[in-house]
């Protein structure tokens, strides 16, 4: 019988065939829960037992596989050979549906869904009760009607919210442009079922506007002598089709009078309404304000990206958004009894969610939180707690700070209480002697003083050795008295463990912490974990990806320190160019075999170091550090100031030996998605 496996269970066993590992590098490998790879591997075992091999999990090694030569030779062959059933998880299947909704405006029968989907009726009823509760978030009615079929109504401004997040839930805004002009010459995007969701969203804009919107918006920008990043630009574009193809179907969209009273103050809101003349001179339609309006919100959101002052709204530091991080988390940590900045990740996490968010909160913008329902069902306690956080918000930036966003606050907070129940709960085992009813009551008040512990096993002193035999992962045994034992460390208490135990006990397993973690890599001469984290943030700050077209490594490095030169830190983008090219010509760059360069120097060119990402459009030959000529299609350039500290070549130096230390980041950089590509620096910098 043919084991069946899905993508997942195919991803994790292609890791274990390379050797054992922990359940925490496989969630991180494949972007899930640790919760989920442990949910997921008694199903796996199951499936496995047909081929002959076992999973294995053993304290201080991980998971394994094991089984005989032939067995895993198999396993390896069913990996490799192609799965024959194309799958579609139920999120799929609920986007193509709310696209079919999207693109005809009457009534569908169930059945044609069933149909279509090759599922059950009743399925599809299932799959229109979880897009009604997706459609309501938007203010979208699901209207289902027996014997006539199902269909949606809702405000235009809504119906756009659901169009524009679908795109950017499925598409990278660095490769929409070519995406959409690939659409335009009529191609498709290739692959599964994904890729059909991607080829749907893309069939929404009409492909004989795209040209005439690149002209019009081109022209617009040279003679406005504004700078657009890719990302912004392409965001640009996206929306202008989507509204142009709205507008043609007689649907016009709104906004608030005294809002775009402001937005008409703007120079941004001159540059919108020049390039709507042009669009309706193009395409005889006629474009309302409030679409110049949502146009100028796109323009005054990519000149924050960018840095440029803006008198009329504000800049973000992100020094300031860091501690306004920081102050959330002292606040509900206070409230929570527990100190959430342990948990370096969360500090990381919430800040860089921040940035953007405060953004769209200064410019008027609607936060939306697919999961807020669920959140708020689930977690009430972290939402009244993330509720009284998020006032330090509104009086530092003096914004309201809607639900939705205190949902996501809930969601951060809610993470590191997970992670810390994950790493805080030490294993001890406690040795009682004097009877069971001592030992109960010693168990008693460590469950209650000390719940980051958890107590494996309560022994004599005559069964220890099988108890920590029977338990290899205890941290320490916690004994009422004196044992010889080497190894966990012993803990000694009284029998009614008074308030000095309990210190004890804590400094004990704090120490511990701090060892494990200067044993996982502090950088070095930056001192503490949290400066170490500032610096990381201050490298990331100006990070983005970016897409170049070169023929050569001049045109190359031209490209670069034209996208680089007005960024925050280049001093002289010259002097960068010069230090870059010199450092290329001595050695080459390409990493061998990965399809990827890394123009890195120290330069007077620069200030602060500077971290950069660019893709590009053809693959470019370039020479790799073995001599040998290497194609490359993606570079990543890192700048370092020409004295920089020992923390600043320590980071720099994490990101060039993550190249080769860890197999997916190469892959994420050349194709993934920019909140991928952070997610994996994040995680080789942490």
């Amino acid at each position: 019988m043919p084991v069946d496996l899905t993508r997942r269970e195919r991803e994790i066993l292609k890791i274990l065939l390379e050797g054992p590992t922990t359940a925490e590098r496989l969630a991180s490998l494949l972007g899930v829960s640790r919760r989920t790879i442990l949910r997921d591997l008694p199903g796996l075992s199951e499936k496995l037992k047909s081929l002959g091999i076992t999973l294995e999990r053993k304290a201080g090694i991980g998971i394994s596989l094991e089984g005989r030569s032939e067995s895993m030779e198999k396993l390896g062959w069913l990996l490799e050979r192609p799965s024959k059933k194309v799958e579609m998880t139920p999120g799929e299947r609920q986007q193509l549906i709310i696209l079919s909704l999207l693109e005809q405006k009457g009534p569908r029968k169930l059945y044609t869904f069933a149909r279509e989907f090759d599922v059950t009726e009743a399925t599809v009823s299932n799959d229109l009760d979880r897009i009604e509760e997706i459609l309501s978030r938007y203010g979208i009615k699901l209207l289902r009607r027996p014997g006539l079929g199902v269909w949606i109504e809702g405000q235009e401004k809504n119906i756009r919210a659901l169009v524009t997040d679908l795109f950017y839930e499925n598409f990278d805004e660095t490769q929409l442009v070519r995406l959409i002009r690939d659409n335009l010459r009529g191609g498709i995007i290739p692959g599964g079922v994904t890729a059909q969701v991607k080829n749907r969203l893309l069939g929404l804009i009409d492909r004989n506007l795209v040209e005439g919107i690149e002209h019009a918006l081109k022209e617009a920008i040279e003679e406005s002598g504004i700078h657009l990043a890719d990302s912004a630009y392409a965001g640009l574009l996206v929306h202008i089709a989507l509204a142009l193809e709205r507008l043609k179907s007689g649907e016009t969209i709104s906004m608030d009078e005294a809002f775009l009273a402001n937005l008409k103050k703007t120079k941004e809101f001159e540059l919108a309404a020049r390039l709507g003349s042009k669009l309706e001179s193009a395409f005889g339609i006629s474009i309302p304000e409030g679409e110049l309006g949502y146009i100028t919100m796109h323009l005054l959101g990519a000149k924050l990206r960018m840095g440029d002052n803006l008198h009329e709204l504000f800049v973000l530091d992100h020094r300031e958004v860091a501690g306004a991080a920081r102050e959330i988390l002292k606040e509900a940590g206070r409230e929570l009894k527990r100190d959430l900045l342990e948990d370096g990740r969360v500090l990381e996490d919430l800040a860089l969610h921040l940035k953007p968010a405060l953004v769209r909160l200064k410019l008027g913008m609607e936060i939306r939180n697919p999961l807020l329902s669920q959140i708020k069902e689930t977690y009430p306690r972290l939402m009244q707690v993330a509720r009284r956080a998020a006032r330090l918000l509104e009086k530092r930036f003096r914004v309201p700070v809607p639900e939705s966003e205190i949902g996501y606050i809930a969601m951060h907070i809610g993470a590191a209480l997970e992670r810390g129940r994950g790493k805080e709960r030490a294993g001890v085992v406690l040795v009682c002697p004097s009877g069971i009813g001592s030992a109960r009551m010693l168990a008693s008040r460590i469950k209650k003083e000390l719940p980051e512990l958890e107590i494996l096993d309560v022994v004599s002193v005559l069964d220890l050795e099988k108890s920590l035999e029977k338990h290899p992962a205890a941290e320490a045994v916690i004994s009422t008295v004196p044992l010889e034992v080497a190894e966990p460390p012993v803990l000694l208490v009284s029998p009614l463990l008074n308030d000095e135990d309990v210190e004890n006990i804590r400094a004990h397993f704090k120490e511990r912490r701090l060892k494990e973690r200067e044993n996982d890599g502090v950088v070095a001469g930056r001192g503490k974990p949290e400066e170490r984290r500032e610096l990381v943030f201050e490298i990331l700050e100006d990070f983005a990806i970016e897409e170049v077209g070169a023929g050569d490594l001049e045109e190359l490095l031209d490209a670069v320190v034209e996208k680089i030169e007005r960024k925050p830190g280049i001093t002289s983008a010259g002097r960068v160019k010069k230090d870059l090219h010199s450092r290329e010509v001595n050695a080459g760059t390409a990493v061998p075999g990965l399809g990827l360069s890394v123009l890195h120097a120290r330069t007077g060119g620069v200030e602060k170091p500077f971290l950069g990402l660019f893709r590009l459009k053809e693959p470019l030959k370039m020479r790799n550090m073995d001599g040998d000529t290497e194609e490359v299609r993606a570079c990543l350039v890192m700048l370092l100031p020409q004295e920089p500290s020992a923390g600043e070549i320590e980071v720099m130096g994490r990101i060039s030996a993550g190249l080769v230390e860890d197999r997916t980041l190469a892959g994420i950089l050349k194709d993934g998605s920019s909140g991928d590509v952070i997610k994996a620096l994040l995680r080789i910098l942490k």
